[in-house]
Parts: C-alpha cells; sequence; structure tokens
C-alpha cells in the first residue's frame, strides 16, 4: 500500500501541532515526536495535495535539541508532543507559533507564563477503548489506533492512580462490560473524588479547566489588568460558571452560555453559536439597562465568527479574549478594524502538548 511506503526525512521546523516538518521531496511531510535536526526514515500514514503524515520508524540523526521523554509511553502515545526536548525550547516552540500566527496583526511582546510544573496536572482525562481488541488508551487521529498508558504522567495523582487501576489485571474490561463495542471513557475529579462515566459527552459533571493552579494565574492577569479601572458594566461570553469573571470590579454583568439550570440572576442561558444569538443578546441586555464598557470571552475552539457584531454594538472600551485555539482567535480578531492589541499572553495550561491558552487585552481606538 502507497501509504505504508517508507520515505527518509531531515527535519527542518515545528509546526503549530507539535510536529516536525520536513520537505526530503515535492511533499511537505510531518512527523510527530521529532525535532529540528533529526534525520531518519518515517512511514507515510496518509497523504493529502501536497502534504504527507508519517511515522518516525528510524533515526539516524538526533537533533542537538532531544532529550530522553520522562514518560514511558511518549514514542507511543499520540497525546503528548513535547517531551523529547527541554521545557524551556518547548516554550520557544510555542512563542515562536504564537508569533508566527499573529504576524499580520501589531502586537506587542508575547509575555510567557510557564506552567508550574509539566506533568501530574490535568485534572480530567479521556480514554478510548476496543472491547473486542480488548486495548484501551489514547487514540491516534490519524490511523485511530488506541496507545496503551498504564503509567501515563499527565493526570493528577489521582487521576494517574485510577488509570492504573484500570490496567491492572485488565479491570477495565469488568467496567466497560454492557457498553458498545468501542467508545471512550472518562475520569475526572471532583469534589476530592475520581468519577468515571462511560459514553457521556465530553466534561461531564460540568465544565472545569483541567489545570486548576494555572487557571488561577489566568484570572490573577485578568484582574491585575482591570484593576485600575472604575467598577464597570461587564458582558461575559461564554462564561460557564462565571469562572473569569466572577472578581472582576463590575457594577453590572451578564453572563451568557448554554445552562441546563440558570445559576441565577445575571446569568442568560443563549446558544452562542445560534444565528439569533447576537439579537436574543442584545434584548436581554436592554432588559438589564446594561452598557459594557468591558467584554470577557473565553469561546471554544471554533471562536466567534460574529464578534465584531457584538463589539460594535455596544463599543465596550476594553475587550478581553481568552482561548485555548489562537487559529480561531487570530481570525476573529483580525476583523477589529478598531481594536487594537495591548497585551498578548502566552499562558501554558497544557504543558508537554502543543496546545496552550492566549490571552489578549485589547482596547477601542
Amino acid at each position: 500500500m502507497q501509504s505504508q511506503r517508507m520515505v527518509p526525512f531531515k527535519i527542518i521546523r515545528m509546526d503549530s501541532l507539535g510536529q516536525g516538518v520536513s520537505k526530503e521531496s515535492d511533499k511537505i511531510t510531518f512527523i510527530p515526536k521529532t525535532l529540528p535536526g533529526d534525520a531518519g526514515e518515517a512511514r507515510i500514514v496518509a497523504e493529502r495535495k501536497g502534504v504527507s503524515f508519517a511515522k518516525m520508524q528510524s533515526l539516524k540523526e538526533a537533533s542537538p535539541l532531544r532529550i530522553d521523554p520522562v514518560c514511558p509511553h511518549f514514542e507511543s502515545c499520540p497525546s503528548c508532543h513535547y517531551l523529547h526536548t527541554p521545557y524551556e525550547q518547548e516554550l520557544i516552540f510555542k512563542k515562536e507559533n504564537l508569533d508566527f500566527l499573529f504576524k499580520k496583526i501589531p502586537h506587542p511582546d508575547i509575555q510567557v507564563t510557564p506552567a508550574i510544573r509539566r506533568t501530574g496536572y490535568r485534572n480530567r482525562v479521556q480514554l478510548h477503548y476496543d472491547l473486542p481488541g480488548k486495548k484501551l488508551g489514547m487514540l491516534d487521529a490519524k490511523d485511530h489506533s488506541i496507545a496503551p498508558i498504564p503509567k501515563c504522567l499527565i493526570g493528577r495523582e489521582a487521576i494517574a492512580d485510577k488509570i492504573k487501576d484500570f490496567y491492572f489485571n485488565s479491570t477495565w474490561e469488568r467496567l466497560a462490560s454492557g457498553q458498545p463495542p468501542q467508545g471512550h471513557v472518562e475520569l475526572y475529579e471532583q469534589n476530592n473524588e475520581v468519577k468515571v462515566t462511560w459514553n457521556a459527552p465530553y466534561s461531564e459533571g460540568g465544565f472545569t479547566q483541567v489545570f486548576e493552579e494555572m487557571n488561577l494565574v489566568l484570572k490573577s492577569k485578568l484582574e491585575n489588568w482591570l484593576a485600575s479601572l472604575p467598577a464597570f458594566e461587564l458582558l461575559d461570553l461564554f462564561a460557564g460558571n462565571g469562572n473569569l469573571s466572577d472578581k472582576l470590579n463590575h457594577s453590572k454583568r451578564l453572563c451568557v452560555d448554554m445552562y441546563a439550570k440558570s445559576p441565577g440572576f445575571g446569568f442568560f442561558s443563549q446558544d452562542l453559536y445560534d444565528e439569533k444569538a447576537f439579537f436574543k443578546v442584545r434584548q436581554k441586555m436592554q432588559e438589564m439597562q446594561l452598557k459594557p464598557s468591558v467584554i470577557v470571552l473565553d469561546p471554544p475552539r471554533s471562536g466567534l465568527k460574529n464578534l465584531e457584531q457584538f463589539l460594535e454594538e455596544s463599543r465596550p472600551k476594553h475587550v478581553v479574549y481568552v482561548s485555548c485555539d489562537p487559529h480561531t482567535m487570530v481570525r476573529d480578531i483580525s476583523t477589529l478594524g478598531r481594536y487594537r492589541v495591548v497585551e498578548l499572553h502566552l499562558i501554558d495550561f497544557f504543558p508537554s502538548t502543543f496546545h496552550f491558552e492566549t490571552m489578549a487585552f485589547l482596547e477601542r481606538i
């Protein structure tokens, strides 16, 4: 099969997904678990027009940036991307990628906040399983293989211990009895207890940031940036339980998100991706006589394409955009001709992976 053919590679740079980039022929090849300076042979696993995706098969020349990964599953597990290089170098790659994405948007130097630890931080982990194949672990989206991870280091201690328990004498197979042949299981900490749900929507039990301590760091930066303002009226979009805005100096606040049950006054249940969302939020603001001078938003990875519509309605002086996907953040901010980025933060919520949290502070011109 053509998708199984072997090709030589020489990594010239990293992409924004933590993959090494090689161009040894007419096609660019993306290879995870590699670093600039690595050379060897890789097996093609997928191809599209002009690009290939491969897995390293042999390393003939090692990058000077390479170290031995601390996790025994690193080479086979698709979830971590940078444990084969020092953490300082991981942050360099991440900052370079964020700078590249913002290359067409004027911005000050990116302020990087490292994680307080590189492993043992996630309070929520999702694993995939295949009962007939007797496999449990992390799913590789490219070839749909499942990598077992009995000694995974990414979860907090209680999560890591529960994962080990799952693998002990194949306990997970008994627990999965009665479930579909293939699916997923989620382990998450709630009220000092590890909960387990099978084949439920992600964030069962309510969404929480997976790195609690870094969430507090982000909130502190947000509070400090707005601390000099007198009491202001606030619109918080994708607000959840009000995590980001609850301690801000607001005189009036409207939190908007999807709520099965409203948390109380000042919370409005609305799907912000609904085509009529803007008009419904505007009506709610009018009912509350809310004229926000500050808007905070923390959307899912898909961002908020009509952000400009919300801003031009209320014309807030200050906007804080928090995102786990800088690609969609850049797409949304690039349309805002009346706003400029005055601070840009890379806060490492997801060390050892290519993911990170970005926070942009904008002011109206």
